[in-house]
């Protein structure tokens, strides 16, 4: 390898060549105008040619070479990024993972969980397949009811009735130390119903239909006094749900029923009456037996005129036979005309049995369509509150609410390790990405 200053005195011994060539040439040539002209523009390169020369004999300036100096560059580089790296984990990572450890070891009030589970049972609805083993499952639980139970007990409804029993504010406020778990006294309702929720944790197992109540309170008897609320609500929101779904049929089927009777009462109370009034208890009957009356009287009449006409053959008018047979006619003539009279009626004014037949008729057939009425009333009432047993829907408590023993929150050891390893998951990200962004732009 040639040395700078080596290299400075051979390039200097060459100019000196260089030059004398050019004087000798000079001494020989005389000098023209493109001569001059070219040695103008060689006079600058040339005189900076020699300062670079001299300027190693008189140590103005020390070189260096140029690798060791991009090597100094990048160490420096490297170094500045490893310390920014590290105060980033520093500051990122490590501190709020000091911060979190001390807040829940020092000022996180101790917090204990309440467990309850039950299921909601009632009605069953068929499904693809009926009863047959081929279609699949013949019947499961409808989970309708339970998804709306579950809805109520996240319900804003639901905080606000607790609300008014029980004082939740008070209950979840009284770690007034720990602002970060605890509740202000001073929240409002759509704070307390998010807070609510982030408290009791209500969760529906789809496909046993058992829905689990988790509540979380910071003494155990708060939690269990919740969680026993919480399922007293889900029973009353489950009678409820069976009210509903009996109400509108029943009522109507009720009303109907009530309705038909009492048109049925009113028909027997005119028909009754017009019995009281016609003094019998079956006007057709009556007016039947009358028809048959004269008819037998007619035939009566009938043998009179012939007995007549036979003794009148033989006999004389003024005998007693024939003005007995003469009296006879009369009288079943009188009989008929009064029966007629009765039936028909004797003027326009006087109506008879005739009319009183048809009204009663009339009255007999509105007491037959009042009783079918009647009927079908009822059997759609019993139809009707069939359905309803079968829609009754009723919540089975199997694991009543637990009293707590142990804490379940705060584990500073846990949920600061747990801090720690999503800050440091965080910052390696970051820092792959800043490093690849560093090494894409260099």
């Amino acid at each position: 390898m040639v040395s700078p200053a080596h290299a400075t005195r051979e390039s200097g011994h060459l100019d000196r060549q260089n030059g004398s060539i050019l004087s000798r040439g000079m001494l020989h040539v005389r000098p023209g105008p493109a001569l001059k002209t070219l040695v103008k523009r060689l006079a600058p390169g040339l005189q900076r040619r020699e300062t670079a020369v001299a300027a190693p004999r008189t140590g103005l300036v020390q070189p260096q070479p140029e690798s060791a100096l991009d090597r100094t560059t990048i160490l420096q580089a490297r170094l500045s990024r490893g310390q920014f790296a590290a105060l980033g984990f520093l500051v990122g990572v490590f501190v709020p993972t000091l911060i979190a450890f001390a807040y829940l070891s020092i000022f996180a009030v101790p917090q204990f969980l309440s467990e309850a589970r039950l299921v909601v049972r009632g009605n069953l609805e068929q499904v693809a397949g009926g009863g047959s083993p081929i279609g699949g499952v013949p019947q499961v639980p409808n989970s309708q009811e339970a998804q709306v139970i579950v809805d109520y007990l996240r319900s804003r409804t639901l905080v606000g009735i607790l609300q008014q029993q029980m004082d939740l504010r008070r209950i979840f406020a009284s770690a007034d130390h720990d602002p970060i778990f605890g509740l202000s006294r001073t929240a409002s309702e759509d704070q307390l119903v998010t807070y609510w929720n982030r408290q009791v944790k209500v969760a529906l197992e789809s496909t046993s239909g058992v829905i689990t109540v988790k509540v979380s309170a910071f003494s155990p008897q708060s939690a269990a006094m919740l969680a026993a609320a919480v399922i007293r609500q889900a029973e009353q929101a489950a009678n409820d749900l069976t009210i509903r779904n009996r109400g509108d049929r029943v009522v109507q089927a009720g009303i109907e029923e009530r309705a038909a009777f009492t048109d049925l009462a009113v028909v027997r109370s005119e028909l009754e009456a017009f019995r009281n009034t016609q003094g019998t208890l079956d006007p057709l009957r009556s007016a039947v037996q009358s028809y048959s009356v004269i008819a037998r009287l007619r035939d009566q009449r009938s043998e009179i005129n012939t007995d007549l006409s036979a003794a009148r053959m033989r006999l004389d008018e003024n005998s007693p036979v024939v003005r007995a047979l003469k009296e006879r006619l009369r009288t079943v003539d009188e009989q008929i005309k009064t029966l007629d009279s009765e039936l028909l009626g004797s003027s326009s004014s006087d109506a008879g049995s005739t009319a009183n037949l048809i009204a009663g008729a009339e009255l007999e057939v509105h007491r037959r369509l009042a009783e079918q009425r009647l009927r079908q009333a009822e059997l759609e009432l019993m139809e009707a509150r069939t359905q309803e047993a079968q829609k009754q829907v009723y919540i089975l408590t199997f694991m009543a609410p637990t009293m707590p023993d142990e804490k379940i929150f705060p584990s500073p050891l846990l949920q600061a390790s747990i801090v720690f390893a999503v800050l440091a998951t965080a910052w390696a990200v970051i820092s792959l990405y800043v490093g690849s962004i560093y090494a894409r732009t260099r």
